[in-house]
């Protein structure tokens, strides 16, 4: 049956880790809270293949975090600014588009963490009629 392809603008959704520096009175202790990331796929697609009329996602399409992440209180800045971006990560291992895997919902991306990028996103739609394995 597959799942369904996505295109630019399909959305993605992880919570992030990042450190924050909470004030105290012995100074700033960074500390690591959740952020949440909600984002579309902005770029790095194949343009000559459409699928629901958008250039279709593949494995290295890049999402953008919108609005980008705020430090969470009680954090008041970040130790390191995050970049608000996701790669996606997984992708079909039997449909490719360019020698790149196409992306599905469901499929992993990779987004902004601290100390490093995780792979704890997801592209969650939408859910178009062109499926693949």
């Amino acid at each position: 049956m597959g799942t369904p392809v996505v295109g630019k603008n399909a959305s993605v959704v992880a919570v992030d880790t990042h450190i924050v520096l909470v004030p105290t009175p012995a100074g700033s202790v960074p500390t690591p809270l959740p952020h949440p990331f909600v984002g579309a796929v902005t770029s790095a697609t194949v343009p000559t293949v459409k699928v629901g009329g958008q250039p279709v996602a593949t494995l290295d399409s890049v999402a953008k975090n919108n609005p980008p992440h705020i430090a969470m209180p009680p954090g008041v800045s970040f130790q390191s600014p995050p970049s608000d971006e996701g790669t996606v990560t997984q992708a079909s291992s039997t449909v490719t588009i360019g020698g790149k895997g196409v992306a599905r919902v469901g499929d992993q991306v990779t987004t902004c963490n601290d100390p490093a990028d995780q792979p704890v996103g997801t592209i969650v739609g939408p859910v178009g009629t062109v499926s693949a394995g």
